[in-house]
């Protein structure tokens, strides 16, 4: 586990990637500059940056075991709901409960996009 990084530069652009914003908007945001050619050259070469990037990694770890963590406790709640509605002859709250859990089971079992894109700078 690396931690927070020395540089509250730092900090601030890898959260700010992790979170999903993009690197020169990153930038701009950490270092208070407006965007521009330069802040994109710049976001670049920060994303080089080996601690930088582990730092990002790990957010996104955390973001991940986080998100799986709710489902774990969302799932089994839908599914409670869903028997409910089936007992009491509410059929259609039961139908869209399903609907809602298998929208869930597809997205599990997609394939993960690769996150790399989002690490590259905008043009």
């Amino acid at each position: 586990m690396v931690g927070p990084l020395p540089s509250p530069r730092h900090e601030t652009f890898a959260q700010a990637v992790a979170s999903g914003m993009s690197a020169s908007r990153s930038y701009a945001l950490a270092y208070c500059r407006p965007r521009s050619g330069a802040t994109r050259a710049s976001a670049a070469r920060l994303l080089t940056n080996a601690n930088v990037k582990r730092r990002i990694a790990e957010l996104r770890r955390g973001a991940a075991e986080q998100a799986k963590a709710s489902l774990q406790a969302l799932i089994p709640a839908l599914d409670e709901r869903a028997r409910t509605a089936i007992a009491t002859g509410r059929m259609r709250e039961a139908v869209e409960v399903l609907k809602r859990l298998a929208e869930i089971a597809a997205q599990a079992q997609a394939p993960a996009r690769p996150c790399a894109k989002r690490m590259t700078h905008d043009r």
